[in-house]
């Protein structure tokens, strides 16, 4: 099969039946098409079907990915794309082999979530608000990320339908996977407060005011759209850590895990299917255990003689 045609229709398999998201396809895309498939093209014999890749290819693409300087993290994620091609290709019967397999991932150290401080998330929300549709829209998108939890993606695709009186609410996740998610008092206010003020039809809970988006007639806000407000808030705000949505929700994680102690309470919360991922949350805690002892120590030592 032609090797272009082969990817786009494991793209396809990717949002239609495994119901990835728009960006993960995005990515998928580029990494594949621009990675080892543009190598394969260039070389001296060019290897454009899935019938003529073979291990020496893989291999070799491999070894021309580690010398491009790249992070351990890129190059895992561009070999992670290339295994899940070969892999559909050999379920397909596209290639004979099981090339997939023979693709070791580097490596990659772990990251510790980076939340913010517990004062610093009360700063946030006692920061938030106004008297604006954009003001009040921010301060209930901020009280809401921080109340689920949620992924920005998540968040942004509620309905303002779905919010209930009680603060429970649907949303859909990775693998268009659906979990119940709870609001606090205050973003149940904080989101009637914005709907007050709207006077639009648009379904969407969180709207975009950019001036493009205005000059069209309100529409959904976007994740770019939902970065730029944090970079605002931060600006504003002078609170250092808080560089992305995804911030809030790490910070959603960890005081949660802090107050519960229950790692699999805070996986469903969440929304992660595997337990391990939660093992950044916990080692932040612990840290920060480990620095309250030793604080405690040194409160209590007694004074030198």
């Amino acid at each position: 099969m032609e090797l272009t045609a082969a990817v786009e229709e494991y793209l396809t398999y990717l949002a239609v039946d495994r119901a990835r998201s728009v960006q993960t396809v995005r990515a998928y895309h580029t990494d594949l098409m621009h990675g080892p498939l543009t190598f394969w093209a260039r070389l001296a014999r060019p290897l454009t079907t899935t019938e003529a890749i073979t291990r020496d290819a893989v291999r070799a693409w491999q070894r021309a990915l580690g010398t491009r300087g790249l992070a351990a993290s890129s190059r895992a994620r561009q070999l992670q794309a290339l295994r899940g091609f070969l892999r559909h290709a050999r379920r397909e019967g596209w290639i004979a082999d099981d090339l997939g397999g023979a693709i070791d991932l580097p490596k990659v150290p772990s990251r510790l979530p980076r939340p913010l401080p517990t004062e610093a998330a009360r700063a946030l929300l006692a920061s938030v608000g106004g008297t604006t549709e954009a003001e009040l829209r921010d301060a209930a998108l901020v009280h809401f990320l921080l109340s689920t939890g949620c992924r920005i993606s998540e968040a942004l695709g509620v309905d303002r339908s779905a919010v209930r009186p009680d603060g429970r609410l649907v949303v859909r996740g990775k693998g268009a996977k659906e979990r119940v998610v709870h609001l606090t008092p205050a973003a149940v206010g904080a989101i009637r407060a914005y709907l007050a003020v709207r006077h639009d039809r648009e379904p969407a809970l969180f709207l975009n005011y950019d001036r493009r988006s205005v000059a069209g007639g309100p529409r959904r806000l976007t994740a770019a759209g939902a970065r730029h407000l944090v970079r605002r808030i931060r600006a504003r705000t002078g609170i250092e850590g808080l560089r992305s949505p995804h911030v809030l929700r790490h910070t959603t994680a960890t005081e949660l895990l802090t107050i519960t102690g229950n790692v699999r309470l805070v996986q469903e919360v969440l929304g992660h299917a595997n337990l391990n991922t939660m093992q950044g949350y916990t080692r932040v805690v612990d840290a920060a255990r480990v620095a309250a002892y030793e604080a405690l120590a040194t409160r209590l030592d007694p004074p030198e003689a």
